[in-house]
């Protein structure tokens, strides 16, 4: 039998690791960094997109955050719908600017086309007429003689496009009516002026509609004496010349 000294100390009972600071303490919760593998004291502990990563560690891991791939770092759905709303706004944007547009010229279409296709074209054929007469043709509202001599042979140019005249004949050229339907010009005319231009002549009115119905009651067209275009709200008077003398000081252009 073998005995046992007496002087042999008993093995230690292990205990609880002191924490730190001076004397015994409980046990601080550890956490592993994620990056390194340390376990860290959790009040050290920096948490970045749900890991912990200690004091070392955590400097590199912000680093690598602003290199990861586009997808993990933003909210690509987020950013699918932001880019499709302002797509359909921009798409609403042009679209409604392009309706604007054609409204815009659905309303003015047959006041351009009256002035530029027509009246234009009508003053540059009375203008040469006058060149070679010395005189416009003298009758009011009797443009007959500019297809007699051949200044126009085209006798749509006597029609407004907002209208539904027909002239179809010369004799459609002498018209003292005001309606924007049936046979017969779409213009009134002033006849007698001479073809020398004078001062005052920008307010003597030679060509225009023959009714504000021409272009639905908004105005209408003039072509003056020398040749420039005004739109008006009121269609000016026939007058004799020598009516239009008597009031040309003075007398500004219909508006």
């Amino acid at each position: 039998m073998t005995e046992t000294s007496d002087t042999t100390p008993p093995d230690p009972k292990p205990g609880p690791e002191p924490g730190p600071g001076p004397g015994p303490g409980p046990e601080r919760t550890k956490v592993k960094c994620e990056k390194c593998g340390a376990s860290v004291d959790v009040e050290e502990i920096t948490t970045a997109r749900g890991k912990f990563y200690c004091p070392d560690c955590v400097d590199g891991t912000i680093a690598l955050e602003s290199v990861l791939p586009f997808r993990e770092k933003y909210d690509i759905p987020a950013i699918r719908r932001t880019v499709l709303g302002c797509g359909i706004v921009l798409v609403a944007s042009v679209f409604g600017s392009l309706a604007l547009l054609i409204y815009t010229y659905m309303k003015l279409d047959t006041q351009m086309d009256c002035r530029n296709m027509n009246l234009r074209l009508l003053h540059n054929a009375m203008a040469a007429y006058a060149r070679e007469y010395n005189a416009y043709p003298p009758e009011d509202n009797d443009l007959r003689p500019l297809y007699d001599t051949g200044h126009v042979s085209r006798l749509g140019l006597f029609v407004c496009p907002g209208t539904q005249n027909q002239v179809t004949e010369p004799a459609h050229l002498k018209d003292d009516r005001t309606s924007p339907e049936g046979a017969g010009m779409s213009y009134l005319y002033r006849g007698g002026y001479g073809f020398a231009v004078e001062e005052g002549d920008e307010k003597l009115p030679l060509v225009w509609d023959q009714s504000v119905e021409n272009h639905k009651g908004r105005g209408a067209n003039v072509i003056f004496k020398d040749g420039h275009h005004e739109w008006v709200e009121h269609l000016p008077a026939l007058q004799t010349p020598a009516q239009e003398e008597s009031a040309q000081e003075g007398r500004n252009p219909p508006h």
